[in-house]
């Protein structure tokens, strides 16, 4: 065997184990819930409120479990943990179709919400730094697709089950998670990179690149809330192409991780990642002032494939500054910035347009928050492997 073929054998496993895990934690055990939302509010299984307390339930149990995942990640075995958190997520899906009451339902999206921060702090750091230096990218975009390709899923699938009842959506997802949680089964290190010693020089490019990935979670919301409904009502377009640029942003997110993660291998992850910011920035803007369907769906699928196609080039970065050990003990911040970062954009959104009530201008403030996370981050640290 060839030293090329190797390598890819090498690195298939964990690519795989983490597209399995970021499915099974993000995809669905997290974002597959807002399509659902409005068919539990018109089932009658929760009030508007309870549904909108459910989501939040499970943001705020991310961040829970984005805390506490490098304790577990030290107290238990990574591949056991890592296995244990997709099979917990996939039966949290499971028993939420059996209709229980409120209270145990806070109980299982929360649950899902934990082992999703779990499976994203210590899954994709401590498999790349089993994976080749020069296969990082690739191998990153990979696990990273889970998530995009978990939305396109929910988004595709969801209308189907739901014909059958919510009963049998709940089932479909959690059988999905089952599947998937077999696909990322195998490829674990018995655990995460040790802590490395401590190194200043590393540690401002670092926090730069911790704030700067923080802000940069705030002005990919706008699209994400209001993307369809600034094609349906916005440019009058109707509720079929307002769904349609929506299908368009999740195909962009299962894509965007494997573009960015292939030129990330060869041209290096500093500049690969200040070129997706830029091109993010100009998307974001797109449609404010083209205001066009074929702008929006352009913008839809160029935004969404850098939503989840950012997170890796940053981990990747931050490798480049502090080596693998460094990149894994760093994500962990990260992934809290991140998901702060979003919350506040979410409330930011939701306010504006609550006063606003016009998208143009929501989407010109987000790109000139996301040109100022451009300007955040760390320039000219050394390549470490």
């Amino acid at each position: 065997m060839s030293s090329a073929s190797r390598h890819r054998s090498e690195s298939l496993a964990p690519a795989l184990a983490g597209l399995g895990a970021l499915f099974v934690g993000l995809g669905l055990g997290r974002f597959a819930y807002t399509p659902l939302l409005p068919a539990l509010v018109t089932a009658g299984w929760f009030t508007p409120g309870e549904a909108a307390g459910l989501g939040a339930a499970n943001l705020i149990a991310y961040l829970a479990g984005a805390a506490v995942a490098r304790p577990l990640g030290r107290a238990i075995p990574l591949p056991p943990l890592m296995r244990g958190a997709m099979l917990a997520t996939a039966a949290s899906l499971a028993v939420c179709g059996l209709r229980p009451g409120i209270a145990t339902f806070y109980a299982l999206r929360a649950l899902a919400g934990v082992t999703g921060g779990v499976l994203m702090v210590l899954g994709p750091p401590s498999l790349l730094a089993s994976v080749p230096a020069a296969r990082r990218g690739r191998v990153g975009g990979i696990m990273f697709a889970g998530v995009g390709i978990g939305i396109v899923a929910a988004s595709s699938i969801l209308p189907v089950l739901l014909r059958a009842g919510v009963p049998a959506a709940w089932h479909g997802l959690a059988a999905a998670a089952l599947v998937f949680a077999l696909i990322g089964w195998r490829g674990w290190p018995p655990a995460p990179p040790p802590p490395p010693p401590h190194d200043s020089a590393a540690a401002r490019p670092l926090r730069r690149l911790v704030l700067a990935y923080g802000v940069n979670a705030i002005p990919v919301v706008p699209h994400m809330i209001l993307l369809s409904d600034y094609v349906a009502r916005g440019l009058g377009a109707g509720v079929t192409a307002g769904s349609a640029a929506f299908v368009l942003y999740g195909i962009g997110a299962a894509l965007g991780p494997l573009i960015g993660g292939w030129i990330g291998d060869r041209l290096g992850f500093r500049r690969t990642l200040d070129l997706a910011v830029i091109v993010q920035t100009a998307a974001i803007l797109l449609p404010a002032p083209v205001q066009t369907m074929p702008a929006a769906f352009v913008s839809a699928v160029i935004v969404g494939s850098l939503t989840p196609g950012i997170p890796p080039l940053v981990l990747n970065r931050a490798a480049e500054i502090a080596g693998p050990a460094g990149a894994a003990r760093f994500w962990r911040a990260a992934t809290i910035a991140f998901a702060v970062g979003q919350a506040v954009g979410a409330w930011a959104t939701a306010s504006a347009f609550a006063r606003i009530e016009a998208h143009p201008p929501l989407f010109v403030a987000a790109a000139a928050v996301a040109a100022l996370s451009l300007a955040m981050l760390p320039r000219g640290a050394a390549r470490r492997a």
